[in-house]
């Protein structure tokens, strides 16, 4: 009997490790390979699933325009694009490009947003809606304001980092990219359409980078807004040859009117005293460099070593925006942003919320704090030297009536061609809600080329 009872648990053990075995083999596959095995392009069966789902529609920050949505067409659906040109480097032209594919999940309703049920209770699969931050009026605006020209215009809310404008030109119809043939001829346009200029896109920030210097020795206790410079026109600093515009000397003048006035041999000094390490420690606390963590393609910045034989002289042209710094026009608008905000960093962000075909909010978008570059009282001290740029400086193309704009234009000059130029502003000056970075390749001034977008634009983002 004894005998009896031990086979039988024998049997029982062999039964149960089977049982775990088969336990450990379906949860590795439908767990831990499910990923891989949905997106293998040998699987058709996720092709086919995906090709019979409906996709969540894309929204702007009014919940009712739409910026992307889907057709059924062919027993499948096929994604449509309400204002092409307009959005196309929101959007993109396919499911890996544009939000379409930093999205994905969320729109074809998988991974995190998958709900299996929805099939068997609805008989259909249907993906989430995706609402952006997008001002669509003021999208539209800066779209119109690029046409013929290569550039960028990106906007943000210094309040809570919310993305408000982000186009880019020259843009592109993604309703003609269905085809090889018309993809081929998309891919090799000398002009680049594809490009998302606003995240992609790397320039010399010219003068624009001197809110940045100015801030920097400020915080550091170097100089006030009323200290007071010398500018020759033409000087050498830090053993390299520094020039002004025309090599017109501005005499001696203050740091709020170097600033209004643009002059370049005031901040390659500022960038001297302030020294290598403390200049990139500074660069480090704006997070100038960084990246954009957004569900589209982006870059960071790039700026020289500052240090060796060369680093002396390449700080002096660093410091007044040029030397070897190349930034995104997103890193600009973050870096106005953080003086807008008080000195606060925050990480722009581009999707407001997800719902899914429910109503129920799966997702909800918010700035990252990245921490505090200066203090309080030096973003105030840049508002009040900024909004005299405008008044009595450079960027008096920004003046509107009722408004208290504060701005700053910027040339980054290139080996050989017309520099790019920018212009970027915040407003209303005391209590800041836009802020606007616009940059055209291929310029003549700042203010003159890039100033009038910028203005159109932020009048869009206030309210007219």
């Amino acid at each position: 009997m004894r005998e009896f009872s031990t086979q039988i648990r024998k049997l029982v053990f062999v039964w149960l490790a089977a049982l775990a075995l088969l336990a450990l083999a379906a949860g590795y596959w439908q767990v831990v390979a499910a990923p891989a095995l949905r997106n293998n392009p040998n699987n058709t069966r996720a092709a086919e699933r995906q090709s019979l789902t409906q996709p969540g529609t894309v929204y702007a920050a009014d919940g009712k325009t739409m910026i992307m949505g889907a057709e059924h067409t062919g027993g499948t659906w096929q994604t449509t694009y309400p204002e092409p040109n307009v959005f196309c480097h929101l959007t993109g032209y396919n499911r890996a490009t544009g939000v379409q594919g930093g999205l994905k999940d969320a729109l074809l309703g998988e991974g995190r947003y998958a709900n299996p049920w929805q099939a068997l209770l609805h008989g259909r699969m249907r993906g989430c809606d995706v609402y952006l931050t997008i001002n669509p009026e003021a999208q539209r605006v800066a779209t119109k304001a690029l046409r013929g020209l290569r550039g960028a215009v990106i906007a943000l809310d210094p309040r809570d980092g919310a993305i408000r404008v982000m186009a880019s030109s020259p843009g592109y119809d993604p309703e003609i990219i269905r085809n090889q043939e018309a993809y081929d001829v998309f891919r090799t346009d000398p002009f680049a359409p594809e490009l998302n200029r606003a995240l992609q896109g790397l320039y010399v920030p010219g003068s624009a980078l001197k809110i940045m210097t100015a801030a920097m020795a400020l915080d550091a206790g170097l100089v006030k807004p009323s200290t007071t410079f010398t500018c020759a026109g033409v000087e050498e600093v830090g053993g390299t040859r520094v020039s002004c515009p025309g090599g017109k000397p501005h005499g001696t003048v203050t740091l709020t009117q170097a600033l209004a006035q643009s002059c370049n041999i005031t901040f390659a000094k500022i960038g001297l005293k302030l020294g290598p390490e403390v200049f990139r420690n500074y660069v480090r606390q704006f997070h100038l460099l960084d990246q954009g963590v957004l569900p589209l393609p982006s870059k960071g910045g790039g700026m020289a070593d500052l240090t060796g034989a060369r680093g002396q002289a390449l700080l002096v042209h660093t410091a007044y925006g040029q030397g070897q710094t190349m930034v995104t026009p997103l890193a600009m608008a973050r870096l106005v942003a953080t003086l807008a905000n008080g000195g606060q960093v925050l990480q722009p962000y581009l999707v407001s919320e997800i719902k899914d075909p429910g109503g129920a909010v799966r997702y909800q978008g918010q700035a990252l704090q990245l921490g505090q570059a200066v203090k309080p009282q030096v973003a105030q001290w840049l508002a009040g030297m900024m909004t005299q740029t405008v008044e009595t400086g450079t960027a008096g193309v920004m003046a509107i009536r009722g408004v208290k704009v504060a701005a700053k234009t910027g040339t980054g000059q290139k080996n050989g061609g017309r520099p790019d130029v920018w212009l970027v502003a915040f407003a209303p000056a005391d209590h800041p809600t836009a802020v606007i970075a616009v940059v055209i390749e291929g310029g003549i001034s700042g203010g003159g080329t890039a100033g009038p977008i910028a203005n159109e634009v932020l009048r869009a983002l206030l309210g007219g």
